[in-house]
């Protein structure tokens, strides 16, 4: 039975860049994420996207329209639930078919809403963390077309540091420099493997 260690953290944490560290260090790592993005472009799951939004929710070249569905999802609640019915399931049943195929014994699921969802794949958690004002700042770095209001509308519709942090998660330390949050990894990784 692998170990199955889940990283989370809020927007602009530095999920990723723990991911891409732990993928270079030989571990094997599924990004949540990623994969919902992918999987959204596969039938069935695009008919039932299109059935939900209309066939605005794809550009002509078939790549999701990102800006409409996160204008629908953030002003229609009622949407992102049934979103998040259609996509959930759907990437729970693909981390499965990954987790078949992984090799180690312990593996890494690089997860938003780890926390949110109550995910019980997680053996532990991993909490990237670091202040609200640097998270901000790297989205507004990465998405130079949102407006202050927007990334703050995200920030909203997630979790609170105080709630994550509360959680019982381990944390991993991302508001300095790249080697400290290698130090920081470096000691999440002893206490849960």
């Amino acid at each position: 039975m692998k170990k199955i260690v889940c990283i989370t953290g809020g927007m602009g944490s530095g999920k990723s860049t723990v991911a891409r560290l732990l993928l270079e260090a030989g571990f094997a790592v599924y990004n949540s994420d990623t994969r919902a993005k992918e999987l959204m472009l596969e039938e069935p799951i695009r008919g039932q996207i299109e059935h939900l939004f209309g066939l605005s929710a794809y550009l002509n070249n078939g790549a999701l329209n990102r800006q409409f569905l996160s204008e629908q999802i953030f002003m229609h609640s009622e949407k992102k639930s049934a979103l998040e019915a259609i996509v959930h399931p759907a990437v729970r049943v693909d981390f499965e078919l990954w987790l078949e195929q992984a090799v180690g014994t312990v593996v890494f699921k690089e997860s938003a809403l780890t926390l949110e969802t109550g995910d019980n794949s997680c053996t532990t958690v991993l909490l990237v963390d670091c202040p609200a004002n640097t998270r901000f700042q790297r989205v507004k770095q990465r998405n130079p077309d949102w407006t202050n209001e927007e990334i703050q509308a995200r920030f909203d519709h997630q979790l609170s540091d105080v709630e994550r942090r509360d959680s019982g998660a381990i944390l991993i330390d991302n508001s300095g420099s790249l080697e400290t949050l290698k130090k920081s990894l470096d000691q999440a990784l002893a206490k849960c493997i």
